[in-house]
């Protein structure tokens, strides 16, 4: 019973990382996650030892459990490895694909195709986004699981869901649309729908080198989309610093606070 709620909790914070909910520096308390869930203690907290040991949080000392902010290099080199295995097993697999597996992601881009009609609609991704994301991640997980190759399959789905994570994490879903997974811009996601079906049909014609190659420049863009999202929220961070360190400046000059210190220090 543990286990279960123990991989209850695991899969909790799991989504909540992988939308972006929870941003990096956000400090995790086991008392509210236990809360918000329903369950107690003990399972909460043998899911933040998971998410730790996966380094997808990170214990400090003297603060608890916190979300880790990935560098740049750590995404470009997540997003690498995963194009190297991917494309691999594209140029490896891709005479072994059954047609069963072929038509799953048919299905799953039939799917994100209704999604897109539904954004177009309304003009903007919105709550698409998320729905969206979810199904890309199946219509690449489904290729994979094609292969038949268990160790693959393991390793490439916890590779993947390490870069939606530290992509997610690395910037505000809400306020950064247009940069993440592909899945809050109608432009960046009317490409990722040509590309995946460009590429069943490079699967069903068997030209497994075009297939590796589109799936390369398929992964590289999202990691450009996901670096493009840490920049642009380190610069609105540093420009939120900076306005609050501009207002501080104005309410010293305005109330004097600068010859006040000045005389402090002038007569301890």
């Amino acid at each position: 019973m543990s286990e279960n709620l123990s991989q209850r909790a695991y899969w909790y914070l799991h989504d909540k990382l992988a939308s972006g909910d929870l941003q990096p520096g956000h400090r995790l308390s086991n008392r509210a996650v236990a809360g918000q869930i329903g369950i107690s203690f003990t399972p909460v907290r043998e899911a933040f030892n998971r998410l730790v040991s996966e380094g997808l949080l990170e214990y400090r000392e003297g603060l608890g459990v916190l979300v880790p902010q990935p560098s740049q290099e750590e995404i470009k080199e997540l997003y690498e490895v995963r194009e190297m295995l991917e494309c691999a097993a594209i140029s490896r697999f891709a005479g072994r694909l059954a047609n069963a597996t072929l038509a799953e992601m048919r299905r799953f881009d039939a799917r994100m195709r209704e999604i897109v009609e539904l954004a177009e609609v309304a003009g903007r991704m919105g709550k698409h986004g998320e729905r969206f994301r979810v199904l890309d991640s199946a219509f690449h997980l489904a290729l994979i699981r094609g292969t038949g190759n268990r160790q693959l399959i393991e390793t490439l789905s916890d590779l993947k869901k390490k870069c939606e994570i530290k992509s997610g994490g690395a910037s505000s879903r809400t306020e950064l649309i247009g940069y993440v997974f592909h899945a809050e811009s109608l432009e960046s996601v009317q490409q990722t729908l040509r590309e995946h079906g460009e590429l069943i049909e490079l699967l069903e014609q068997g030209e497994r080198d075009e297939a590796a190659e589109l799936m390369s420049r398929h992964i590289y863009a999202s990691q450009r989309l996901a670096l493009e999202a840490m920049n642009h929220a380190y610069m609105k961070s540093s420009r939120r610093a900076s306005r609050a360190a501009s207002l501080m400046t104005d309410v010293e000059e305005t109330y004097g606070l600068h010859s006040q210190k000045g005389a402090e220090k002038r007569h301890p």
